[in-house]
């Protein structure tokens, strides 16, 4: 009897929950959706459509899908990157990390080269830039790297240059103009208010009666451009450049040992000083009819602040300025917004032929097209850019004599 006891106590528990079940059930069934008013009460009940949907927020869905989304996304990307890889598996996705890549996307680049097309003659031209570089913690190395909009703010060379120094040695941003079209993140330069600049390319200012630009295809000037002689007293003017050791920058580019300003005098003398962290390093007067000048000031180690200071009746222009050390790579950012490359031929031979011996490249590279290509649609327009194209880089091996010229297309 007691066992029959303990087994009847537990079904009618049972039976009991069942039955409150039924009633809520019932309750459900019957009760208004929009409740009871009783008063100023409002009674309300949970309707069948609350008790048996599972309830999802739009927010959570969106999250989800979101998720989703994101690792679709990065298979896409590895898949991009996989099939750049020469002579890859499509399954070697799996044996690159998603964090290493993001740690440092430009090593995607290296897995991804395509080789330097060439000749057997174009491949041993290489030779001597190699050996220069095997040589280069004893001497200077300076690779010219030209190009459209496509390397403005020091984008691309600046990768380059701190992989080349990191292996080869050297330091300094190498070559940049008084003013700026687009700042270089690896720079830190003011300048006075009265500073112009004029370009060799596209819109040419009408004043400018000569193409004596230089190898950066510019110059700057901090008094008007003289349109008759010189006649009766004139007024002094005053100019200055300030040059800040950068605080954004690879650790290389920040250091330089010597700074090298690049000109051309007219008609008046010009006094000039260099002045590095409130010392003054080195002062001078600059000749009239100076038809080509490199000022250069050196220093033991890195000021933190450079002033160069002009004075003139008439200023001298600024062809470009130069921060980099006695040996090592020195790889020069040269951005010429909206420029094709037929524009060396353009400029005054010997004047460029001075800079170029001056600065004494070991390999120029070219990078155009991007500014060209919308514009060929028929193929006179393509044989046309093609041959004006080949006369830049005659012009440029005559100049240059022995210096290899990689050529890089359109990105």
């Amino acid at each position: 009897m007691k066992n029959n006891n303990k087994n009847i106590k537990p079904v009618t528990t049972l039976l009991s929950l069942l039955g409150v079940m039924a009633l809520l059930f019932l309750i459900l069934l019957f009760f208004p959706d929009k409740g009871i008013s009783v008063g100023k009460l409002s009674l309300k009940f949970p309707t069948t459509k609350d008790f048996f949907t599972i309830k999802t927020s739009k927010n959570s869905l969106d999250n989800a899908a979101a998720k989703l989304i994101c690792k679709i996304d990065s298979l896409a990307v590895l898949a991009k990157i996989d099939s750049t890889l020469n002579k890859q598996k499509t399954d070697s996705i799996y044996q690159f990390k998603i964090d290493s890549i993001l740690k440092n996307r430009l090593d995607s680049i290296v897995r991804a080269n395509r080789k330097i097309q060439g000749n057997s003659e174009a491949m041993a031209s290489l030779k001597p830039f190699f050996k220069a570089l095997n040589n280069a913690k004893h001497k200077k190395v300076r690779i010219l790297h030209y190009g459209d909009s496509q390397i403005e703010s020091d984008r691309i060379t600046s990768y380059l240059r701190n992989k080349m120094q990191q292996k080869f040695g050297g330091i300094g941003p190498g070559l940049f103009p008084v003013i700026q079209v687009s700042e270089k993140w690896t720079l830190n330069t003011s300048h006075s208010k009265n500073w112009k600049r004029y370009t060799g390319f596209g819109k040419k200012d009408a004043l400018v009666k000569h193409n004596k630009y230089g190898a950066l295809m510019s110059f700057c000037r901090f008094s008007p451009l003289q349109t008759d002689s010189l006649v009766g007293e004139k007024p002094i003017n005053e100019a200055w450049i300030l040059i800040k050791k950068p605080t954004l920058s690879y650790q290389k580019t920040k250091k330089y040992t010597q700074l090298n300003i690049y000109l051309r005098n007219l008609n008046t003398e010009t006094q000039y000083a260099i002045i590095a962290d409130s010392a003054t390093i080195k002062t001078g007067a600059i000749k009239p009819k100076t038809n080509f000048l490199k000022l250069q000031a050196n220093f033991k180690t890195t000021p933190n602040q450079i002033k160069i200071v002009f004075k003139s009746v008439e200023s001298p222009d600024v062809l470009g300025l130069s921060l980099e050390g006695s040996q090592g790579v020195v790889m020069d950012n040269i951005p010429l917004r909206g420029a094709s490359v037929t524009l060396f031929t353009k400029q005054n031979k010997q004047l460029l032929a001075q800079m170029y011996n001056s600065l004494k490249p070991d390999f120029i590279i070219l990078e155009f097209g991007g500014n060209t290509v919308p514009y060929i649609k028929k193929g006179k327009s393509l044989n046309y850019y093609k041959w004006m194209f080949k006369k830049q880089i005659e012009l440029l091996k005559k100049l240059n004599p022995n210096i290899p010229i990689l050529v890089i297309g359109p990105a």
